[in-house]
């Protein structure tokens, strides 16, 4: 009994912490306890024996892998063989005459035939053999003494006359015969070639034998059908394989291994059984044939295989015994004969066999493969497990829900609030104490951390921007191609690469494009790159000219012509002669002075007004707008045939929001000029001020980045640009006055005048852009509206007078589109002409 009882007591102390742990956990740990070993241990059962299964499963579909291709090899070569036998026969139906025989073989060579290196035909009894050797794709017939220089002697072959049974082909296994090589620099040349001869026995007009008929091929022809196999040439390549050994070799049926197959990388003339004979002892070399190795008696599976093709069998095995202990892959090695119809009416002789080897680690990858699934099934299993615990546990855990859903709920750090539930579980309590004092914690530390980020990002963004990439491309402005073009990415490089296009040849061109993208920058540079560069550019704006004066500034007028006309002018056809005329906002152009175009462009003549003659002239005509043209031809409002003549190269110039990268060098660039005409130097942009400049999306183009550099270099207090000083429309309306920078990317300024800033802003509407979106009025909207609606109409000046003159131009019409865009005015009329009425 005693020993019992301390037995008992041994047993209880050891099995304690077990019951300790149950007893301490709850219900769903409890269930936890109990089901996922059980789990685990049937995902392990269940694996290893899905393991197994489909491991077996990936043994077969290898190995009928292999076996098609060793299949499809002995194929190939089985046709190929049947052809030269095909062709041999046709060949020795014919009369033995040297020139038609010649021109026979030469004919099927040329046809596409295959590509055989000997025909030669062996008179039985009087007469000269005729052999015909193939030199680069030319059949040559021999002469008697390059004859005698073949070895062995062609003639002794005359003795495989009493194993030939008419109409019979019998191949030969591969020879080494000695050819000349018909070099006329080395006429003594001689060169061993492994060749496999396919004989037929020919016969007389009485049916009586007459001699021999022999086609050669060389030996390597039957080699690369067997390395074609193991490249991506392959008729069966249908994807990528790895770099695992594969190889097959040809045997005969003395168990000779022939030759093996090479990487398509490596294929030479040269035969070779390196890899076939690996791990074999045996015989090295033969009559005839010196790389031919026949393996000892003593590699038993081998010869096995040997008497299976011998007997006409295919086969496949794994051999276990060789797996690779490096990389664990199992040689699978494919079997099957080679056989031969001698004749067309009987069944097949065995000529040889290949031997197909693949060390494939597909099961290895397989099995790396399967134990990720079955980690990722146990996972899943243990999830689903957990979920199911939970589901049953719920009732019993609601106040700790309860609490972790509280907690949920703060997902942000700035907004943590301590935690009061009204449940009094003391474990909860215990939990929802310690968290508050966390969050209490938390919260001073994020009321800290967002001072400190507040200080960090307001000090880089007043540091110098890194702009050395921008410099560097503005130092190497003066090199580049066309440096009328600035900016970076692809918009940038597609411009020039199409202005560079139209420049190389000499046609009328047609840029289009939003207002303030550079189209007379572009103009000018299909001008200054092309054959006409050291000619007149003359430029004229379509829409800052009524319909008499435009005419007069192009065609020009004689003397008397009208009453101000005192003197001649040529106008811009003539000024240009040689040169380029560049019409820009021929949208603006009326339809009279547009038929006047047409007929000049297509003439190539015109008429000054007063004149009773036409002057030829020889220019190139660049026209530009930022209006929709053809939607402007369905509005009976530009001429259809005058769109087409103009459209022969079109070029579109990209908005500044589609090429951001050029955003830093541009404003860059314009620094510099602003800084040339302001006094200033040595000017900088901030972090914070590219920052903004990259962020906004420019409406108003490069003309609206130009203005609002210039107006911060104007009103920066530092040498470094502040994101504040950088003054936006979409930020204020703050009155500054527009300075003139030179070279802008459209020409404010034309030597006959042209729209206003503010005007080409006002036909945004009619162009398709944007305009201001139709939110609640402003402050300005509101005091002018009352006035407005009491006059019924109201242009962009009268609006700038209501709200105040200092308001700027492009504010005014933003102002106005909005009022637009609400529906309380509509838009009539275009250019300085623009009027807005109040919507009954």
């Amino acid at each position: 009994m005693s020993e019992h009882s301390a037995t008992s007591n041994s047993n209880s102390r050891r099995s304690f912490p077990v019951f300790n742990l149950w007893n301490s956990t709850g219900l769903r740990g409890r269930l936890l306890i109990s089901l996922l070993p059980t789990i685990l241990i049937i995902i392990l059962v269940v694996g290893t024996a899905s393991y197994k299964v489909s491991k077996n499963y990936i043994r077969i579909a290898l190995g009928r892998t292999v076996s098609m291709q060793n299949l499809a090899m002995v194929h190939d070569i089985e046709l190929f063989m049947k052809n030269c036998a095909t062709d041999l026969r046709f060949f020795a139906r014919e009369t033995p005459d040297k020139k038609n025989l010649e021109q026979l073989f030469q004919d099927r060579l040329d046809a596409g035939g295959t590509p055989y290196l000997e025909l030669a035909y062996l008179p039985a009894a009087s007469g000269s053999p005729l052999i015909f050797l193939v030199k680069k794709g030319r059949v040559v017939c021999l002469d008697d003494e390059s004859i005698r220089k073949i070895q062995p002697a062609p003639l002794l072959e005359l003795d495989k006359m009493s194993t030939l049974k008419t109409g019979e082909v019998q191949p030969s296994y591969i020879r080494e015969i000695t050819y000349p090589q018909l070099d006329d620099n080395a006429p003594n040349l001689l060169k061993k070639i492994k060749v496999i001869r396919f004989y037929i026995r020919t016969v007389d007009s009485k049916g009586a034998p007459s001699g021999i008929m022999m086609l050669s091929i060389k030996a390597e022809k039957l080699r690369n059908y067997l390395s074609i196999y193991d490249s991506k040439d392959s008729p069966l390549w249908s994807f990528p394989r790895s770099n695992e050994l594969r190889f097959s070799y040809f045997v005969d049926p003395n168990g000779w291994i022939l030759f093996q197959s090479t990487p398509k990388s490596e294929e030479s003339p040269e035969l070779t059984t390196f890899l076939a004979r690996q791990g074999f002892q045996g015989t090295l070399g033969k009559a005839d044939h010196d790389i031919a190795f026949r393996p000892s008696e003593i590699h038993a599976d081998y010869w096995e295989k040997i008497d299976k093709i011998k007997k006409g069998e295919k086969g496949l095995e794994f051999l276990y015994h060789n797996a690779d202990s490096k990389s664990s892959s199992i040689p699978t090695l494919a079997y099957a004969p080679v056989m031969f119809k001698s004749r067309a009416d009987t069944p097949g002789t065995l000529y040889g066999g290949i031997i197909y080897t693949d060390r494939s680690v597909l099961p290895k990858i397989a099995g790396y493969d399967f134990l990720n699934i079955m980690l990722v099934v146990s996972g899943i299993a243990l999830a689903a497990t957990v979920l199911v615990v939970l589901f049953f546990g719920r009732a019993l855990t609601r106040p700790i829900r309860e609490f972790a859903a509280v907690v949920g709920r703060q997902t942000s750090l700035d907004q943590l609030k301590e935690i009061d539930l009204p449940y009094r579980d003391y474990d909860l309590q215990v939990l929802q104490k310690a968290l508050n004092r966390i969050i209490r914690h938390v919260n001073s530390q994020v009321v800290q951390i967002q001072a400190k980020d507040k200080a960090l990002v307001a000090i880089n963004s007043q540091e110098r921007a890194d702009l050395s990439r921008e410099t560097r491309a503005l130092e190497q402005l003066e090199d580049a191609i066309i440096p009328e073009i600035i900016g970076f990415g692809k918009q940038i490089e597609e411009l020039k690469t199409e202005i560079l296009k139209a420049a190389g040849v000499d046609v009328d061109v047609l840029i289009y494009g939003e207002t303030g993208t550079g189209k007379q920058l572009v103009a000018e540079a299909v001008h200054n790159s092309s054959e006409r560069r050291e000619k007149p550019f003359i430029s004229i704006n379509c829409g800052a000219l009524d319909e008499n004066l435009l005419l007069d500034a192009l065609f020009g007028h004689v003397k008397g012509a009208f009453s101000d006309a005192r003197t001649d002018r040529k106008g811009a056809f003539i000024e240009a002669d040689g040169g380029t005329l560049f019409l820009d906002e021929i949208q603006s152009a009326s339809l009279k002075v547009q038929q006047s175009l047409l007929r000049a462009i297509a003439s190539r003549r015109i008429k000054p007004l007063g004149s009773d003659s036409e002057t030829p002239f020889n220019i190139r005509i660049i026209v530009a707008t930022n209006a929709d043209l053809p939607t402007l031809i369905k509005e009976k409002q530009f001429r259809e045939d005058l769109y087409y003549r103009l459209k022969v190269v079109m070029i579109e110039t990209p908005a500044l929001r589609d090429h951001p990268d050029s955003i830093p060098l541009l404003s860059l660039y314009y620094m510099k000029q602003a800084e040339n005409l302001t006094g200033k130097s040595g000017m900088e942009l901030s972090r914070g001020a590219v920052a903004k400049l990259n962020s906004y999306n420019w409406p108003g183009n490069v003309r609206e980045l130009v203005n609002s550099i210039t107006r911060a270099v104007v009103m920066a207090n530092g040498k470094v640009i502040q994101a504040d000083e950088i003054r936006l429309e979409a930020d204020s309306a703050a009155p500054l006055q527009q300075l003139d920078i030179a070279e802008q990317p459209e020409s404010e300024v034309e030597p006959n005048g042209q729209k206003s800033e503010a005007e080409k802003i006002e036909d945004i509407g009619e162009t398709g852009e944007p305009a201001a979106p139709a939110e609640e009025l402003n402050d300005r909207q509101k005091k002018a509206w009352a006035i407005i609606r009491s006059r019924e109409t109201v242009t962009r000046t009268e609006y700038q007078k209501i709200v105040g003159g200092k308001l700027p131009s492009r504010t005014a019409i933003y102002d106005l589109q909005a009022l637009v865009k609400a529906g309380k005015l509509c838009k009539k009329g275009r250019g300085p002409s623009t009027r807005y009425e109040v919507v009954s």
